[in-house]
């Protein structure tokens, strides 16, 4: 998903603490499509995502680990970082 389609993307850690909150790990595709956030497809989640107003993609697991190979790649200045359990402080 191409971050010009995104709403309001500081929405999305919102819907990244609310996951983490419910117990779900996410990954933070760091300089990946303007810094996106890879989720297990949760129906929660995609339900929370619309009434926030936040884009979202359902993708295969094969895209999805087409996207990790790719942001693992030496030559790429990109990490996925596995985000497990919610923050006690916010930093803005």
């Amino acid at each position: 998903m191409s971050n010009d389609n995104q709403k309001n993307h500081l929405k999305a850690y919102g819907i990244v603490f609310f996951s983490l909150e419910a117990g779900l790990k996410s990954k933070w595709l760091l300089n990946y499509d303007g810094g996106a956030f890879l989720i297990e497809n949760n129906k929660i989640i995609s339900n929370e995502c619309k009434v926030r107003g936040v884009s979202y993609e359902v993708i295969s697991d094969a895209k999805a680990q087409l996207i990790l190979e790719e942001i693992a790649a030496p030559s790429s200045n990109q990490d996925a970082v596995t985000l497990e359990k919610a923050p006690k402080i916010a930093v803005y």
